[in-house]
């Protein structure tokens, strides 16, 4: 018996990324494909991160009876419209673009690929410490501003001396959050020989040698803050004016997690007074002082890179498409949410 797909891709994942691993399940999977448009984004509220219309996705749906998206939005229409749908599958850890409440009273099955993005983000996460630790940023900046006054001439024997930074090793690292992304940072950092200190109000029993602390008793030991947490109403603002004046003076921030969690325009301040040694931001308030972040010389802004990796893909793709198979076979799904 075969079994009918459509395949929704978009800007992050790419059809093109999908159909290999889709074609690989054999003739009893019978896929149709279709990519949505980026930029055609109606207000789906309370549905977040989308791209598409579910008009126009509701035009390619056919008699299709399991849904492959990434981003594309599942709402509570496009499901009771076509009530054969069993079963979507969506390729990312938070499903925010679909209407799981709608789905479970519908009786379709949602899964998603939770953790797919743990090693990379963990990966971006340990290179920003070092970035900021060896005050890198800084360092390039002054061969950018020298190689625009026209000074060709560099002694790179001795200038390196101008730009000292510490390694990692023997300083407190403080892991904000401690899913599988923070436990992945926390075994790297204990590898880095750091002192580990975690906070997460939902975990009682860390792993070996990392130390369970409150939040303040973290920003006041730690030389480097990473953020993990989940964004949620009671994480929204949680690094805010308070968290940053109980930081070391010197200390480094970095967020690989979501633009919730810290308050910017105090993160400006503290950066420009000079009380916090730099920060790495993975993620940052679209309408927010991104720009003046972004101009400050110890600071590393990326475009929320920190899954943006082939393997991620690819671990994804191996999730979501190991439960598609599941359901075809009438086993109990392994990531099922809704």
């Amino acid at each position: 018996m075969q079994t009918s797909v459509l395949v929704i891709g978009d800007s992050y994942m790419p059809v093109e990324a999908m159909r290999p691993a889709v074609e690989a399940l054999g003739p009893e999977i019978v896929a149709t494909y279709a990519t949505v448009d980026p930029d055609d984004r109606p207000d789906l509220s309370p549905l977040r991160e989308y791209q598409g219309d579910p008009a126009v996705i509701s035009t390619w749906i056919g008699d299709h009876t399991v849904l492959i998206v990434h981003a594309a939005p599942v709402t509570r229409a496009l499901l009771e419209r076509h009530r054969q749908i069993r079963l979507v599958v969506c390729l990312r850890g938070g499903p925010v673009n679909i209407d799981l409440a709608a789905a479970s009273e519908l009786g379709v099955a949602v899964v998603n690929t939770p953790a797919k993005n743990a090693p990379s983000v963990c990966d971006l996460a340990i290179a920003y410490m070092h970035l900021l630790l060896r005050r890198v940023p800084q360092a390039r900046q002054s061969l950018v501003e020298r190689a625009q006054a026209g000074q060709r001439h560099l002694d790179s024997a001795f200038v390196g001396g101008q730009w000292m930074g510490r390694e990692p090793r023997g300083l407190t690292i403080g892991v904000v959050g401690y899913g599988a992304i923070g436990r992945l940072v926390a075994e790297q950092a204990l590898r880095h020989e750091m002192t580990v200190l975690a906070y997460d109000p939902f975990v009682t029993q860390p792993t070996a040698g990392v130390e369970l602390v409150d939040l303040h008793e973290l920003c006041l030991r730690s030389d480097v803050v990473t953020l993990h947490a989940k964004a949620t109403a009671e994480t929204a603002g949680l690094v805010d004016a308070a968290f940053l004046a109980a930081m070391k003076s010197g200390a480094v921030l970095i967020n690989t997690s979501r633009e919730s969690l810290v308050d910017e325009t105090a993160l400006l301040a503290a950066l420009r007074s000079g009380h916090l040694g730099g920060a790495a931001l993975d993620v940052c308030e679209p309408d927010g002082v991104w720009p003046e972040l972004c101009a400050l010389p110890n600071v590393i802004l990326t475009p929320h890179v920190g899954g943006a990796t082939a393997q991620t893909r690819q671990r994804g793709l191996e999730l979501g498409l190991a439960d598609l198979m599941r359901h075809v076979g009438g086993e109990p799904l392994a990531h099922r949410v809704a």
